[in-house]
């Protein structure tokens, strides 16, 4: 069974892809509305670094994110135990 330190990141991944994705649906639909004009092979390389934007966003962002779930993690442990010690 999954930790919840390991739901926690697969969620934050999940939620990064996830804005990637609605950049990249918004950003056709407005082509396709005229919203903005572009062509369909600029709109493919443009989409293609919103992608590698979010996901170099996650590379680099990530280690902030990871040390609060440890902190988190760490905070639950210790709780945990204080509380298993208490009902001895």
């Amino acid at each position: 069974m999954a930790t919840n330190q390991t739901k926690l990141n697969r969620s934050i991944v999940d939620l990064l892809n996830f804005a990637g994705d609605t950049v990249s649906n918004n950003l056709i639909v407005a082509s396709r509305q005229k919203i903005v004009e572009i062509s369909e092979n600029d709109l493919r390389k443009v989409r293609a670094i919103v992608n590698n934007s979010i996901q170099q966003s996650l590379t680099n962002g990530y280690g902030g994110v990871e040390k609060l779930i440890n902190e988190i993690a760490s905070v639950e442990e210790k709780t945990t135990k204080s509380k298993k010690r208490t009902r001895k």
